[in-house]
């Protein structure tokens, strides 16, 4: 993947004073910005870390990246002493579903800055624009958000409540260039989607510059239907187990009848992650869901009693409650076949990594057992698991994210390094990440788009919305 490439110092400077200055009417006081001093950086722009740096920020900006001894901090900046800890940028959830507005202080608890919600408005959550734009403006505390419209599905849709009908060529048109009127950032793609008409949506989603993510639409067969999204020119794959439902899956459903095990022949994954590569898609392997799915097979009651679940808000519990795999008609077959899936897509994972196809990280927050934020650490620990190395797993859900969305969705600030000019989204953890992907968790403070919460300030802003909830 191209990475955007790095300010020269004059262009530094220029950042810096563009940053602290206005004229006019609507002049202000400089900013005097935010200090991070004498701290190892992680910048994700190689496996590298930078030792007793200082991290300069104005309005929301990287302005400044050097060492200790060589930058000065402006005066009157606040000043956050980072001896002995690691900044990095802040995480990216790829794949969410923001089902209430609570839990964006959870991401951001988290470590995590930026999401990308895949399903329109939501019951508890019904105007995600509105959000989006909140968030931007500072209006609310939490990530920088994304967002797709209502899921585009076939006749009939697996979700009817969050998606739109599409079936001719036609109406794909018009509904794509209605959801970009709307101002959406990306569009959706789901399993019921004709051929003709997924084709239809990424030449339309191509035509308004957007790009098209979603499961990979299987109603027209199995066997075929990864080759068809590729061609057609799909960008993005939201699940890693799309490829066991469409290309891998031959023979599954005889042998869960069978009662038994399925076999995933993996003599084909190399052929998958070749097409994949050649039709420059990327994929978010979402082993988190995975996990959490097998997690609630074989020890709910250890999911429903963690800490964690406090903070989940009261409609999202109750969809956790009746949701729960558990609770099944078909738990058995579902079981067997779930211990295949997740094998095999650590095997895919690692594939898809050596075979250079783009990983993005996303965990299906918040589905059932997949708590907000907290997830993507669960997803990091997964796709190490999987064979990534820890740097490899982080850049999936940093620099990566930062390059697609860049890529695709117009006047973005970048953003996924610690480098000026970048947004800054960035945590504070108080050991080396890329030595353990859990060190990602033992969090100092967050910064979102400039603004620093210490994290006991956001476990205490968390524990406010539970308070009032008891009121």
């Amino acid at each position: 993947m191209r990475m955007p490439g790095r300010l020269t110092p004059p262009l530094i400077l220029t950042l810096a004073m563009a940053c602290t200055s206005s004229t006019g009417d609507d002049a202000r006081p400089p900013d005097p910005g935010i200090a991070f001093t004498h701290v190892n950086v992680v910048p994700m722009d190689g496996e590298r870390t930078l030792t007793d740096h200082t991290v300069i920020v104005h309005d929301g900006v990287i302005a400044a990246v050097g060492h200790s001894d060589a930058l000065d901090v402006p005066a009157g900046a606040q000043t956050i002493d980072g001896s002995g800890a690691w900044l990095l940028p802040g995480l990216t959830d790829f794949h969410v579903h923001l089902r209430s507005t609570d839990e964006l202080l959870s991401y951001l608890a988290h470590g995590v800055t930026t999401i990308v919600h895949l399903s329109g408005a939501m019951g508890g959550a019904p105007d995600v624009l509105a959000y989006r734009d909140q968030l931007a403006n500072g209006q609310r505390p939490g990530p920088t958000l994304y967002t797709t419209g209502p899921i585009l599905d076939g006749d009939p849709p697996i979700f009817g409540g969050v998606s739109v009908v599409v079936t001719s060529p036609e109406e794909a048109s018009r509904v794509v260039a209605g959801q970009k009127q709307d101002g959406y950032d990306f569009i959706k793609v789901y399993n019921n989607l004709r051929p003709e008409v997924l084709l239809a949506v990424t030449e339309s989603a191509r035509q308004q510059g957007m790009a098209v993510i979603g499961h990979i639409p299987r109603i027209a067969g199995r066997a075929d239907a990864l080759q068809r999204a590729l061609a057609a020119g799909q960008d993005v794959i939201a699940h890693g187990e799309e490829y066991f439902f469409t290309y891998f899956y031959a023979g599954v459903d005889s042998l869960l009848d069978l009662g038994r095990v399925p076999f995933v022949d993996d003599r084909a994954i190399p052929d998958a992650v070749r097409m994949t590569r050649a039709a420059e898609t990327a994929v978010i392997p979402n082993l988190s869901f995975v996990a959490m799915t097998r997690r609630q097979l074989d020890d709910l009651v250890s999911v429903f009693s963690d800490p964690e679940m406090s903070y989940l808000p009261v409609g999202v519990l109750e969809m956790w409650q009746d949701q729960t795999p558990g609770r099944r008609a078909d738990r058995d077959r579902f079981d067997r076949r779930e211990v295949a899936k997740y094998a095999f897509l650590k095997n895919l994972t690692l594939a898809l990594r050596d075979g250079g196809v783009p990983l993005l990280l996303g965990t299906d927050a918040s589905a059932p057992g997949v708590f907000p934020g907290r997830s993507a650490h669960l997803e990091l620990s997964e796709l190490v698991a999987a064979g990534l190395t820890p740097y490899e797993a982080i850049a999936a859900g940093t620099r990566a994210a930062g390059v697609f969305i860049g890529r695709h969705v117009p006047s973005v600030i970048p953003f996924g390094l610690v480098a000026p000019g970048y947004r800054a989204d960035l945590i504070l953890v108080r050991a080396n990440p890329l030595d353990d992907v859990g060190n990602l968790a033992m969090i100092e403070g967050v910064m979102a788009r400039g603004a620093w919460f210490s994290i006991d300030e956001l476990r205490a802003k968390r524990d406010s919305i539970v308070a009032s909830r008891l009121r």
